[in-house]
């Protein structure tokens, strides 16, 4: 006689993440609030990051800072930079995140310059939509 399996024992629970972004005490500061069943992913955290800043999206340094800030809260290792950079052309790309046009940046009236501008980037309006 063959033992039996209770299938149910072995079901597949979906890992997930969530979070939020709010704005914290202190002026450009936001607490990021993670809760699932895994970390959020790169391209989770840029896409809610990028939800949350609106129009005024944000650049790559920036968006990179608060994930490596966001992984030491956690409890995880800093991810390099060239693989975020990579991250933002890929979504560049496939065209869930866009460009801000130079004319729009907020950084235009800034006392001095930066050696080299500054790529912002926002969601993608159609991607908003649907996400």
């Amino acid at each position: 006689m063959k033992p039996t399996v209770n299938v149910t024992d072995r079901s597949y629970k979906r890992k997930y993440a969530t979070a939020t972004f709010l704005p914290g005490n202190d002026p450009g500061e936001t607490v990021i609030t993670v809760t699932g069943t895994r970390p959020l992913t790169r391209r989770e955290f840029v896409i809610g990051y990028l939800r949350r800043r609106g129009k005024n999206g944000a650049f790559v340094n920036e968006m990179y800072k608060a994930w490596n800030q966001m992984r030491v809260a956690i409890q995880k290792p800093r991810s390099p930079y060239p693989s975020f950079r990579k991250l933002i052309w890929e979504m560049k790309k496939e065209k869930t995140i866009v460009p801000i046009p130079e004319s729009e940046t907020r950084s235009k009236g800034l006392v001095g310059d930066a050696p080299m501008a500054r790529s912002y980037y926002r969601l993608n309006p159609d991607y908003v939509g649907t996400g």
